[in-house]
């Protein structure tokens, strides 16, 4: 669910040339920190690289100080905790979701605090800043359908997915609960306002009715694209950026922005030897110019409102945060989430081997 590199960077803006804007005044910011180390815990892979290149780099020359990136484990919040607990820090900033976040936070405050300025913050959308956590890369989960299969028009809401009379077609659906509960009672007729708590029995009834003409579950971001670049479904759910990559890729697939959203961001490590310097890095991390190019190199949303002022048209038409895009999706509850993960996965576990 987190971001991933793309397969094509045609038509749209070049990282280095966006990282070079950033770096207006790179001697102001050097005047402030002599040169040292920060050690950042990304999700590696893909996503890394692209990280490195529009944010890592460009704050190295901005500020003399190196950045080091890690990868960290899929769920980085023991090895968070571990390092807070025995002040043994392998890391002074986190790669984080709003779920960790909150798992961070509960019983001991885990995060550091950002000390970041309101001036700073005027252009990040509403709610991807707290005072711990600054989300950067936004990513949706959403629809697409196959415009070979559905030559005129595919369903465009959540009712008209599970309508396989008014659109016949092969259905693929994500072989796990996050995101796949609210979308069988969105088709249910439940509100967007109205999904939480998840009503989990009538979300699995629902499913229910649409599991006879499922043609394939799938399991991962790279699964999904492959299905929709192939041809082995008509009409999916998918995460925003996969859809997109199979559409890069040439395949006829049109993304339909019916559905919710989620938050990779940034946060300190408490007790870090190096936050000083980590606190820069947020705030590097705030700019347009930088957003803008990690999102043309990753298809996922920016935070800065203004990121959208360095990027082509075409770009910003596949982005979950573009305003046009971001008013369909809801925020999917990481509370929620976090506190029923376990049931409503093995209920999952349990309707596919019914």
């Amino acid at each position: 669910m987190s971001s991933f590199l793309m397969p094509t960077r045609r038509n749209v803006l070049k990282t280095a040339g966006l990282a070079a804007g950033a770096l207006a005044s790179p001697a102001l910011m050097r005047s402030s920190f002599a040169a040292g180390q920060l050690t950042v815990a990304d999700v590696g892979g893909a996503p890394g690289e692209a990280i490195k290149k529009t944010f890592y780099e460009p704050f190295e020359k901005a500020t003399g100080i190196k950045v080091v990136g890690v990868a960290h484990d899929p769920d980085p919040v023991t090895q968070f905790k571990l390092q807070v607990d025995t002040k043994s820090y392998l890391w002074d900033v986190c790669m984080v979701t709003p779920d960790h976040v909150m798992r961070l936070s509960e019983d001991k405050q885990y995060i550091a605090p950002l000390e970041i300025e309101s001036p700073d913050t005027a252009d990040i959308l509403p709610g991807m800043l707290t005072d711990n956590w600054l989300g950067f890369s936004v990513f949706g989960a959403v629809m697409a359908y196959r415009t070979d299969k559905f030559k005129e028009a595919g369903p465009s809401n959540w009712a008209e997915f599970w309508d396989v009379d008014k659109f016949p077609g092969r259905r693929g659906f994500y072989k796990g609960a996050w995101a796949a509960l609210e979308f069988a009672l969105l088709a249910d007729g439940v509100a967007p306002k109205d999904l939480y708590p998840l009503d989990m029995d009538r979300a699995y009834k629902k499913l229910e009715e649409l599991k006879p003409h499922v043609a394939v579950w799938w399991t991962s971001g790279a699964h999904n694209t492959q299905i929709l670049q192939n041809g082995e479904v008509d009409a999916t759910d998918t995460w925003s950026a996969r859809a997109y990559a199979a559409t890069a890729s040439g395949a006829p697939v049109k993304t339909v922005w019916q559905g919710g959203y989620s938050v990779d961001g940034w946060s300190i490590v408490q007790g870090a030897p190096n936050t000083a310097a980590a606190h820069e890095f947020i705030k590097f991390c705030m700019k347009p110019e930088q957003q803008a190019a990690y999102t043309s190199i990753v298809a996922n949303g920016p935070t800065n409102k203004k990121s959208f002022d360095f990027m082509p048209a075409e770009r910003r038409a596949v982005l979950p945060t573009a305003p046009e895009n971001f008013g369909n999706l809801y925020e999917i509850d990481s509370k929620w989430w976090s506190t029923n993960y376990d049931e409503a996965v093995e209920r999952m576990q349990e309707f596919l081997l019914l």
